[in-house]
């Protein structure tokens, strides 16, 4: 089959159903604005910001150019806004993991850690974007512009809802927290000696985790030993974690 052209736009990507769009919400038909928002997430996902081909996304809907310049004002505009809404996705998935797991405070960080390990997973080429600026530096001049202080806050809260599970894990306790983008404790997150000495450890380790995972580290792929022992190397680093936490790190 000969590959459509961008200037048709009678002949859209049939694979996009309303079972599609649903995956990113409840509505069958969102506006076209959301829907190139959507196929972009997967688009940059499995090539990353700089192989991203705004082309494939209008192709894909049936529509042409100058709707992205409409919508977006071109493409760094659509990568920055995508990028903001692929990071907000994040944090509320990896909440929605901790609710959805054994009321235990160390089930919970786990859930928190494996669902981290996932999205990291799933984010694939937007990793880049939010995580390494000079990856994609118009990019990140479009965000710096337009979203930054909203990615402040979520960062923000994800840090609040770590820290209330590591003081959990502490304390051996479960604590509702009901924080939201609006309301979370953000004077507390540099008041607790503890906490302040050990939430670096154990959120940079959960990241670094996440990414050598969801990147499968260049220089380990290939070793099938490392392949084979993956999920005993994250029971033990989580157990290494929760010894930090608890204040008797294994020697």
């Amino acid at each position: 089959m000969a590959r459509r052209k961008l200037t048709d736009v009678s002949h859209p990507d049939p694979r996009l159903t309303d079972e599609f769009w649903l995956e990113f919400g409840d509505d069958p038909q969102p506006p076209m604005r959301l829907k190139i928002l959507y196929v972009t997430f997967g688009e940059v996902s499995r090539s990353g910001p700089g192989s991203f081909n705004v082309a494939s996304v209008c192709d894909r809907l049936g529509i042409t150019y100058p709707m992205v310049n409409h919508y977006f004002g071109g493409r760094d505009g659509l990568l920055a806004e995508g990028a903001f809404m692929v990071y907000e996705r994040y944090g509320e998935r990896l909440w929605a993991a901790v609710l959805a797991a054994p009321r235990d405070p160390q089930a919970r960080l786990k859930a928190w850690m494996m669902a981290q390990v996932a999205e990291t997973w799933t984010m694939g080429g937007w990793g880049p974007v939010l995580n390494y600026p000079l990856a994609a530096r118009e990019v990140t001049l479009e965000i710096e512009a337009k979203f930054q202080k909203s990615m402040n806050r979520i960062f923000e809260l994800n840090l609040a809802r770590l820290r209330a599970l590591v003081k959990d894990v502490r304390e051996d306790r479960v604590t509702d927290v009901e924080y939201t983008v609006d309301h979370y404790p953000r004077a507390e997150l540099l008041t607790d000696p503890h906490l302040l000495s050990v939430m670096p450890t154990v959120s940079w380790s959960i990241f670094g985790m996440a990414v050598w995972v969801a990147g499968e580290h260049t220089r380990a792929q290939r070793i099938g030993e490392v392949a084979e022992l993956k999920q005993v190397l994250l029971d033990n680093h989580f157990r290494t974690t929760v010894s930090v936490i608890k204040g008797h790190p294994d020697n």
